[in-house]
């Protein structure tokens, strides 16, 4: 009778063990199975629209660039090559207007609940814009009807909000992956304080300012777990070529003013598809630090 008891307690012991044994094998793969397909992260990617100084019914390369990666996959790997983490692009184009810009973006975040919120618009170089400086100055760009505008005059994002706000990607990681694929980007910086006192950011004061300080502000305001953050890309040569003839043909028979305007060095560019390559390449960045919060 004792050995039979002790031959039941044997079984069930053995049972118990086995049951172990299988309940952390299954766990080690599915830990495994999790380290090889990681959370798709989702990835929203704001370009702005037409703005006033480009001919109208022509297209931002803000707007060109966000729209090329739409829907795109992006994958970071680590030095091995081994993915480490999965992002999906979700594009969205705004206006360049003060009271329109930030609207279809909150909806947007509301909607998509975003891991990732990437700003775009274009300027002289491929800047990567950790800082925005609390000032809106400048008359706005209505697609809709370019006659409308409204203005701003050094007026306040946030009144009695600090002077600047910083964005929350990984901005060296981005800047440093970029040059590495030969892609020649850099940092943005605070600028200090104008003659009378206001914050300036490299971002200017225009409405790419207003994403790279309303962002982050919005983002604190409603608590919510989301990076975000912005990026100068190139505009068009001859968005910069058209408006440099202009400049010189209103000059009229002034040689000074003339001399003026045909010495000034244009800025640097690049073509779409490096520039579609460039931001490819900041948000792999972005989603390897994501995942590795």
């Amino acid at each position: 009778m004792y050995r039979k008891k002790k031959s039941i307690l044997s079984i069930i012991a053995l049972l118990l063990f086995l049951g172990i044994f299988a309940t952390v094998a299954v766990a080690k793969s599915s830990n495994k199975h999790h380290r090889h397909h990681p959370k798709t992260l989702k990835i929203l990617l704001v370009g702005y629209g037409w703005y006033r100084g480009i001919p109208e019914g022509q297209t931002n390369n803000a707007e060109t660039v966000a729209l090329a990666l739409d829907g795109e996959k992006i994958v970071a790997r680590d030095d091995k090559g081994r993915v480490v983490g999965k992002g999906k692009v979700h594009s969205l184009v705004i206006p360049v207007t003060w009271y329109g810009a930030w609207p279809p973006v909150a909806q947007a975040i509301e909607e998509l609940k975003p891991d990732i919120v990437l700003g775009l618009g274009t300027g002289g170089s491929l800047t990567i814009e950790p800082y925005g400086s609390n000032v809106m100055n400048g008359c706005d760009a209505n697609p809709d009807d370019p006659t409308q505008e409204v203005c701003m005059d050094r007026e306040a994002i946030q009144p009695d909000g600090p002077d600047w706000r910083r964005g929350s990607l990984p901005y060296d990681e981005m800047v440093l992956a970029m040059l590495a694929a030969g892609i020649p980007a850099h940092r943005g910086y605070q600028r200090g304080y104008s003659d009378d006192g206001l914050p300036m950011a490299t971002p200017g004061w225009y409405l790419c300012n207003y994403f790279c300080y309303k962002g982050p502000w919005y983002v604190q305001e409603n608590d919510l777990d989301i990076d975000i953050g912005f990026i100068h890309i190139w505009t068009r040569p001859e968005y910069r070529a058209w408006p440099r003839l202009q400049d010189i043909e209103e000059c009229g028979d002034d040689q000074a003013c003339i001399d003026y305007y045909m010495e000034r060095s244009h800025s640097s560019f690049m073509s779409i598809d490096d520039t579609v390559r460039a931001i490819r390449i900041g948000l792999e960045e972005c989603v390897r630090a994501r995942v590795q919060k």
